[in-house]
């Protein structure tokens, strides 16, 4: 029986499929609303990310923030598989009308803005691993994460060039936590008439942390694997240094934190998003 046959046996008077992606399928549930059936997640980490986008949703109402986030309306179990009901989140992924820094940072200036709350620091940095505590500083988690990950990478990068990663990431100054979305690319930006309205797919490396990570890691998803990706990461670091603040030199030193953390999670899938991964460490080690 298909996700949406089980869905309508079940009560919910679904129309028609939205998306199908890595974690389950998402069917429309009227006008406002779509329901999705996660394929591997169990109750519990679903209960935790409703609470994290309980606190996300109220921490960018309280500074104004234009954005609504896929928040959890209810939780339920369908032949043993959780469904969770959303708002429908209008707009257009700004990755179909050709990526653009300009609304990617204009979401990371808000992002800067959210007062953070406890409810944005519960879920686990990345899966598998544990919840980032938001009174450490930022630089000192990831450098632990760092050192727990690379032995995932066997030989793929030296014990060199991860001590002195982690030594450089404690070295950062502390900053104050402030709501990380930790994977913002093109695609979780939705657009109305040219302006961002809406985040999507928070979870990945989603805590309190250092602003500069978020934006490190939105500059290298501009384009990944296009002929202008250098150029296209370029450019958003300089309006990362221009309107936000942030340091060159921070920013190539977070990606590389990103990269490794990503080609572990990756390590028994090799292939080019491993590599990808793999050269932000590259290009941190050559500097």
């Amino acid at each position: 029986m298909s996700a949406l046959a089980r869905l309508r046996a079940a009560g919910y008077p679904v129309t028609h499929e939205v998306g199908r992606g890595m974690e389950g399928v998402v069917a429309a549930l009227g006008d406002e609303r779509v329901v999705k059936v996660w394929d591997r997640r169990p109750r519990v980490e679903v209960d935790r990310l409703r609470v994290f986008y309980d606190a996300v949703a109220a921490g960018l109402r309280e500074v104004g923030a234009p954005l609504a986030v896929p928040g959890i309306l209810d939780v339920d179990e369908v032949h043993g598989l959780v469904v969770t009901v959303h708002p429908l989140l209008r707009g257009r992924a700004l990755a179909l009308d050709g990526a653009r820094p300009e609304p990617v940072v204009e979401v990371l200036e808000w992002l800067s803005r959210v007062e953070p709350d406890p409810g944005m620091a519960v879920l686990p940095v990345p899966d598998g691993e544990v919840a980032f505590d938001p009174a450490v500083p930022f630089g000192t988690s990831m450098a632990d994460l760092v050192e727990r990950r690379a032995p995932l990478l066997g030989d793929a990068v030296g014990p060199d060039v991860v001590a002195r990663l982690a030594e450089a990431l404690r070295g950062l100054a502390p900053v104050p936590p402030r709501l990380v979305h930790g994977d913002l690319g093109p695609v979780h930006v939705l657009l109305e008439d040219g302006r961002p309205t809406g985040l999507l797919d928070f979870g990945y490396v989603s805590t309190l942390g250092d602003p500069a990570f978020d934006a490190a890691v939105a500059a290298c998803l501009q384009d990944m694997f296009g002929p202008g990706a250098a150029a296209a990461t370029a450019a958003f670091d300089a309006l990362s240094v221009t309107r936000l603040g942030h340091d060159p030199d921070v920013l190539v030193l977070h990606r590389a934190a990103y990269g490794l953390v990503t080609a572990s999670c990756l390590a028994g899938h090799p292939g080019p998003h491993r590599d990808w991964c793999l050269d932000l460490v590259r290009v941190w080690e050559r500097r």
